[in-house]
């Protein structure tokens, strides 16, 4: 597939991100897929490397913090090859009432229309601090 559409299928990905429809995330995955987020997991759940069957678990938890999903606004998009980096922001409330916003930059490794890898990389301290 062409970078131009890696970023349709990126498009798609956020789109059920903020729904928080984990199957059709882990859809767009390859069975070999791995999900990297930056910082510390023994301070930061989320953090580390993770297999496609290691995301689901992490997703449902994630996902159960919110109220109504977690929206991302779109920052900027750049593709080429099999790459696809992405600059985001996320907004969402929790169910204890606390307000949710992050900074993202993700990229993402495509091989025959699925996703091979994601690597993200976030604020896991603002994270910490509001999922907690």
């Amino acid at each position: 597939m062409n970078a131009k559409a890696n970023k349709g299928l990126v498009g798609r990905f956020l789109s059920h991100f903020e729904k928080g429809s984990v199957d059709e995330l882990l859809d767009m995955l390859s069975n070999d897929a791995t999900w990297w987020v930056n910082g510390k997991p023994h301070l930061f759940a989320f953090a580390g490397l993770k297999t496609k069957a290691e995301v689901r678990p992490a997703l449902d938890e994630l996902f159960a913090f919110f109220n109504g999903g977690l929206r991302m606004e779109l920052k900027s998009l750049i593709g080429e090859g099999d790459m696809v980096a992405v600059e985001a922001r996320s907004y969402g409330v929790t169910k204890s009432g606390r307000h949710y916003e992050n900074e993202y930059h993700i990229l993402f490794r495509f091989r025959d229309g699925e996703i091979v890898e994601v690597r993200e990389y976030t604020d896991p301290m603002h994270a910490v601090e509001v999922l907690r």
